[in-house]
């Protein structure tokens, strides 16, 4: 070694597990309102307000926000669900008669609302949760931990540099498919489809347009930053798995065992798989006949699948780690109440009572964060949507 050089020290591991960045993914919006300390409902007020006065604004403006004309309506929207031709021919299509629309008006409004909220949730997850007492890791295991966490943020910050490119890819997408979809649109009502009379076409150019376009993009890059995340995350409950757990905490400190934190960010999720859903169904109006069968089967999978998955994936690890946890802590009961009942002293005797008292709090732990109604609710309010998105996968193969 040279008298100019330096030896080398090692950085020094962070005291604890540090919290995971997600608004690196996304520096162009989420991340701005973080700075600004917009909170999730408040945004979501605000991106409701925007959403419903430009769509209508749009669309009262070429005069087409509502018709007389057509089917009564529960008929008009049987036609849509099972892609039947429309008895009276009608081609005006307004904003109110576009009902998958109307329908990602919705949950294009929920879901930039329910990401924001994960984000806000999931950057302090992992703090809150040791705060309650309901995370533990191996101390061998700690620096491996610290070093997923930080490796995760890492590729956070990478996709953060692409997240400009991510938008336009995004924005080509949406506008693409406004565009391709020419005399197909609809055509299951009326054959030569309805663009030309579709209160959100391009061609001829209608306000209607622009803000379908505009709200489409941030509804396909809001399903980007869900999935980033969550994919993320997914990955690196897997990779942790020996080193880090999720508890419940006995205290209970919070009506929930310590789980409020965890709660809502699983409570999200699951809206976000009703949300996405609604979406694939309403999307594949104007997918399929964009881009044909094949590619939009091929995008409603994808879209549908990853959502679903991370949902699935979360509450499992979950449901193992919680069962990993009561497990061994009946172990360590079981063990106390033989030991109590070998010596036979008061105190031993006491501390069995003790020991039973406890195994009864045990049992009581719920094995998911959210309660089981509320989780068989979200399974059941998923079938409409899936069984809707089966219907037009069919209808996509067999339509002559």
């Amino acid at each position: 070694m040279t008298q100019t050089e330096q030896p080398k020290t090692a950085t020094p591991a962070p005291a604890e597990v540090p919290d995971i960045q997600p608004f690196l993914i996304d520096p162009l919006i989420l991340s701005r309102l973080r700075r600004r300390n917009v909170k999730p409902l408040a945004f979501s007020l605000l991106v409701a307000v925007v959403t419903l006065v430009a769509a209508s604004w749009a669309a009262m403006v070429s005069g087409m926000f509502f018709t007389t004309a057509g089917p009564p309506l529960w008929q008009d929207l049987l036609l849509f669900v099972f892609r039947d031709s429309d008895p009276t021919g009608t081609r005006a299509v307004p904003y109110l008669r576009d009902y998958p629309s109307l329908v990602l008006t919705v949950t294009i409004v929920v879901s930039l609302g329910l990401v924001y909220d994960l984000y806000t949730g999931a950057s302090a997850l992992h703090s809150d949760m040791a705060k309650a007492g309901c995370v533990s890791y191996t101390p061998a295991g700690k620096s491996a931990l610290i070093e997923a966490v930080t490796d995760m943020n890492r590729r956070f910050e990478r996709h953060g540099r692409f997240a400009p490119l991510t938008l336009l890819a995004a924005f080509g997408f949406t506008l693409g498919v406004n565009l391709l979809l020419g005399s197909k649109l609809f055509e299951f009502l009326v054959p030569g489809g309805v663009y030309t009379e579709w209160w959100a076409s391009l061609t001829p150019l209608r306000p209607g347009g622009v803000v379908w376009v505009v709200f489409g993009t941030l509804g396909v890059y809001a399903v980007y930053a869900e999935s980033v995340l969550g994919l993320a995350y997914v990955r690196f409950l897997r990779r942790c798995r020996d080193d880090y757990r999720f508890k419940a905490n006995m205290v209970n400190p919070d009506g929930f065992y310590g789980w409020s934190s965890l709660r809502q960010i699983v409570s999200n999720l699951e809206a976000g798989v009703v949300c996405t859903l609604l979406s694939v169904w309403a999307m594949s109006f104007f997918v399929q006949p964009a881009i044909g069968s094949v590619a939009a089967a091929l995008v409603i999978v994808v879209f549908a699948g990853i959502v679903i998955y991370v949902f699935v994936q979360v509450n499992l690890n979950f449901r193992r780690q919680v069962r990993h946890d009561k497990l061994e802590q009946r172990r360590e009961i079981a063990d106390t109440i033989s030991g109590g009942v070998a010596d036979g002293s008061e105190a031993s005797l006491l501390r069995v009572l003790v020991a039973y008292r406890r195994l009864e709090l045990v049992e009581r732990v719920p094995s998911t964060p959210i309660r089981q109604k509320w989780l068989v609710a979200g399974a059941l309010s998923i079938l409409g949507p899936l069984s809707a998105i089966v219907v037009q996968l069919i209808k996509y193969f067999t339509s002559t």
